[in-house]
C-alpha cells in the first residue's frame, strides 16, 4: 500500500468516526481543505460516495458502511504490525515520547524528564502535553502518564502515587464556581460538581486546570483544581470547603507489547519512582 492510499483511509475514517471535517483535521493536524481534498480524492478514485454531506456534518452512506468497516480492518492491522515491530526493537537508546495531562506537563514532568535525560544521554524523551486520552494503540506515545481510576485492559503499568484536589479562590468571599469543560467534564471532580453545585451557583469555566488557575487568581471565581497546580500558586488560597477525598491514582503505563522494549522498560519505574516522590510532597 503506497503512502497516499493509506493517507486516503486515514482521512476517511477520522471523518467517519467525527462526522465533521473540522473535528477530523484537527486529530490530523491538518486543515479542513485538506481532509475535504482527501476525501474526494478517495471517492474520485473509486467512483463511489461514501459521505452524505449536510448542514449538520458528514455521515456515512448507508450503502457505503460495509466499505468504512474494511477500510477499518485495514487501518486496524496496519497499526498492529507497526505496534509489533516497535515493540521488537531490543535497542536500549533511540526516542521515548511520553503523554500526559497539561497541568502534570507544567508542573511536575519537566524536571523528572530533565534528571532522567542527563543520566541517559542515549535515551531521546519528548513530552507530549494533551487532556484528551492518547491513544497508545494508534502509536500516538510510548508511555502515558495518566491520572484514572483503572487502566485499559490493552495496557501495563504502575500507580505512581496520588493527584490531590481542592478548592482554590482569591480570597474573596462568595465567589460562584467555574465549570470544568471540555477534557475535563468527565473528571471525578467535574462529577462531584455536577451532582452538588447548582447551576445557579457557576460562571464560565475552561477546559483546563491551568486556564481555571488563572482565572481564579483574576477574580473570575473559586474552582477544583489539582494541589500541585493550585498550591503552587501564591495568588491562590485553599478553601476548607467540604468536598469528598478526590485524589485520583496516577498511572505511568504502555502497551502490553512495549512493556519489554528495552528503553521503554528503562524509563517506565525511573519515571514512575521520581513521579511518586513529587506526588507524595504535594
Amino acid at each position: 500500500m503506497n503512502n497516499t492510499n493509506w493517507d486516503n483511509i486515514r482521512y476517511i475514517l477520522a471523518v467517519a468516526e467525527h462526522g465533521s471535517l473540522n473535528a477530523a483535521a484537527a486529530q490530523l493536524g491538518v486543515t479542513h481543505a485538506t481532509v475535504m481534498r482527501r476525501v474526494a480524492a478517495f471517492e474520485e478514485r473509486y467512483q463511489r460516495p461514501v459521505f452524505e454531506r449536510s448542514q449538520s456534518g458528514y455521515s456515512v452512506l448507508p450503502e457505503a458502511i460495509p466499505i468504512v468497516r474494511a477500510l477499518s480492518d485495514v487501518r486496524d492491522a496496519v497499526l498492529a504490525t507497526e505496534r509489533t515491530i516497535a515493540g521488537a526493537d531490543q535497542s536500549p537508546s533511540g526516542s521515548v515520547s511520553i503523554a500526559s495531562t497539561d497541568s502534570l506537563c507544567q508542573r511536575v514532568l519537566p524536571s523528572i524528564v530533565e534528571r532522567i535525560s542527563r543520566s541517559y544521554p542515549s535515551i531521546e524523551l519528548t513530552l507530549l502535553s494533551a487532556n484528551v486520552h492518547h491513544d497508545l494503540s494508534r502509536l500516538s506515545a510510548d508511555i502515558v502518564v495518566r491520572p484514572t481510576k483503572t487502566l485499559a485492559e490493552d495496557l501495563m503499568g504502575t500507580c505512581a502515587g496520588d493527584l490531590a484536589f481542592g478548592v482554590y479562590s482569591d480570597g474573596s468571599p462568595n465567589r460562584k464556581w467555574l465549570k470544568l469543560e471540555g477534557a475535563l467534564s468527565g473528571s471525578v471532580a467535574a462529577r462531584w460538581m455536577s451532582d452538588n453545585i447548582p447551576p445557579s451557583q457557576t460562571a464560565g469555566g475552561a477546559d483546563s486546570f491551568l486556564v481555571l488557575q488563572h482565572l481564579v487568581a483574576l477574580g473570575n471565581g473559586k474552582a477544583l483544581l489539582p494541589r500541585i497546580v493550585g498550591d503552587a500558586d501564591d495568588r491562590l488560597c485553599r478553601l476548607e470547603c467540604r468536598v469528598p477525598d478526590m485524589a485520583v491514582p496516577v498511572w505511568v503505563a504502555c502497551l502490553k507489547e512495549f512493556s519489554r522494549t528495552p528503553r521503554v522498560a528503562l524509563i517506565m519505574p525511573l519515571l514512575a519512582g521520581q513521579l511518586r516522590d513529587r506526588l507524595e510532597q504535594s
